[in-house]
């Protein structure tokens, strides 16, 4: 067993307190970050469609739509406002 995947059993895959869009953003690569803000900031795509289509793809990670919402609108710690 490789020394991540340990890792990954004792820890909990999203830190505590730690906004889980940030949290995704942080492991993407900056092509997709982009990507992703955009469809954040587009009013034109429903955060719920989108968290639906972000945990239908298994290349994506899945973040609830409340995640979403709040990250777009700056009402976490990153105070992004997208929307």
């Amino acid at each position: 067993m490789a020394l991540q995947d340990i890792a990954a059993n004792l820890t909990d895959e999203l830190p505590w307190r730690t906004c889980a869009t940030c949290h995704a953003l942080a492991g993407m690569s900056d092509e997709d970050a982009t990507t992703l803000r955009r469809l954040l900031s587009d009013r034109g795509v429903r955060f719920l469609a989108l968290a639906k289509a972000l945990e239908e793809d298994p290349d994506s990670p899945t973040i609830h739509h409340d995640a979403l919402s709040r990250h777009a609108r700056g009402l976490c710690s990153a105070r992004e406002v997208l929307r």
